[in-house]
């Protein structure tokens, strides 16, 4: 897995608004090694920069299908139906997927088992492979970050609205997330997004704060996801999008900067000697 959190901020109508995006450069195989060598930023069209996680060859698949879908209905897109159009690009990835497994172990095609299969197949094999295909999952989670023209209802007039676009591989106690879900705060996702969303509840980060604050925020809510298994230490790309799409990456200026930020507002360790000033009165007995 990995690392990758976007943001959005300087929210304010009719100003500028942002999305920041940090990613790490994990590449990993299982069972064989790992490197920081893999670049996570990706595009499903001019402006809207992808950010992936998951299997790198699966998630490659999905932009790609995301890309192509895009290419052909994007002048249908508006800001009403926007979450209609991102699940669609999933719908036929899940398909390609379920259609992969049906000829690589049993020689027949989606068609056939969803139409002359369901009547012909013995029943106790055709729950067998129902139950097979509820189990394919993506393998790949995205964060589309992007803006999309949105009337605001209090004058009429028309701005560039910031979106995150999350398709989550991972499962919570609740429900499937594989399914797109359109966010206009933040996001994370990977083996250290719970961390980082975390970290980002914490500091209370939202979409009107300042550029300045939102990267640093984003920066420490990476620096603390570094200890989950699968995220990378050394190397990080921060980026950040315009409403125009215009992209910028930041310096090694800028890099240090944030780690002087770090250091002053980040979490300190407690010395093991140092004392924490317990004292008796902090209690009492319970009759």
């Amino acid at each position: 897995m990995t690392l990758c959190i976007a943001a959005v901020c300087d929210h304010v109508k009719g100003n500028d608004s942002k999305i920041v995006m940090c990613v790490d450069m994990q590449r990993e195989q299982e069972g064989i090694g790992s490197s920081e060598t893999e670049d996570k930023l990706s595009y499903v069209r001019k402006g809207w920069p992808t950010l992936c996680a998951g299997t790198i060859s699966r998630s490659n698949e999905l932009v790609e299908v995301y890309a192509d879908y895009l290419s052909k209905h994007f002048g249908q897109i508006d800001e009403f139906n926007l979450i209609d159009h991102l699940r669609e690009p999933v719908h036929i990835q899940k398909k390609k997927l379920v259609e992969e497994y049906l000829r690589q172990n049993y020689t027949f095609d989606w068609k056939y088992f969803y139409g002359d299969g369901l009547k012909i197949l013995p029943d106790t094999f055709i729950t067998k492979v129902g139950y097979e295909i509820q189990k394919i999952k993506l393998d790949a989670s995205l964060i589309i970050c992007g803006f999309l023209p949105q009337t605001s209802y209090e004058n009429g007039e028309i701005f560039q609205s910031p979106f995150l676009g999350l398709v989550d591989v991972q499962e919570d106690l609740i429900s499937d997330q594989e399914y797109p879900r359109i966010l206009d705060d933040f996001a994370a996702t990977g083996s250290g997004g719970p961390t980082a969303l975390s970290s980002l509840y914490r500091r209370e980060q939202s979409p009107d704060d300042s550029l300045e604050r939102t990267l640093y925020n984003v920066y420490e809510a990476n620096l603390l996801s570094e200890e989950v298994p699968g995220v990378g230490k050394r190397y990080i790309g921060i980026y950040v999008l315009d409403e125009k799409g215009a992209m910028s990456e930041m310096t090694d200026a800028g890099y240090k900067n944030l780690k002087r930020l770090y250091a002053k507002y980040g979490p300190h360790q407690i010395k093991k000697d140092e004392s924490l000033k317990l004292e008796d009165s902090f209690f009492e007995p319970i009759s």
